[in-house]
């Protein structure tokens, strides 16, 4: 009998994400301003503040809207820590509850499948396998898309087929606990 983790790639619900800030650190005032998830075939969610630094009330609104869309794949994005410390961060900040999501980073492939380039940044990476973003790059829909087709090169460079050859990990996180 297998286990989920050893579910095929090509079967497995794999949603795109990425998000935008207005700095590199919430804890320093840093916000969300743009997210973007998006599957297979489309765009599923995709945000953008009409402010240079959004109001709460705006972000409150988005991150229950959010969390739905994450919560019902194995989420894929490019440093996945950077995002979840902001999503984390203002959820707490703004007593949201909290978020149970399955997600596989690609920076972390990249760094374990590919000898090079020096810099692991998202436009480098795609570069390297010769692979034009759909989108401009730095936009959460773009980065979302770009995301993606990284993905499918680290996946057939590296023969992955299954969720664990992703290194699907989990992140529970309960606001108030």
């Amino acid at each position: 009998m297998s286990t989920w983790a050893d579910r095929p790639l090509r079967t497995a619900s794999l949603l795109f994400f990425d998000l935008e800030t207005t700095a590199l650190r919430p804890d320093r005032g840093g916000r969300i301003r743009e997210i973007a998830v998006v599957d297979e075939q489309s765009i599923r969610f995709d945000w953008r503040s009409d402010a240079a630094a959004p109001r709460d009330d705006v972000v409150a609104a988005q991150l229950p809207r959010l969390i739905e869309h994450l919560e019902v794949g194995i989420i894929v994005g490019h440093n996945l820590q950077f995002d979840f410390r902001f999503v984390t961060y203002e959820a707490e900040r703004l007593g949201l509850s909290g978020i149970d999501v399955r997600f596989a980073d690609t920076l972390g492939l990249a760094r374990s499948l590919l000898d090079a380039p020096d810099t692991h940044q998202l436009g480098t990476l795609l570069d390297y396998f010769d692979a034009a973003p759909e989108e401009a790059l730095h936009t959460a829909v773009g980065d979302a898309l770009a995301t993606r087709t990284l993905f499918w090169h680290l996946v057939e460079h590296g023969g992955l087929q299954t969720l664990a050859d992703i290194d699907v990990q989990r992140l529970q996180w309960n606001a108030g606990a």
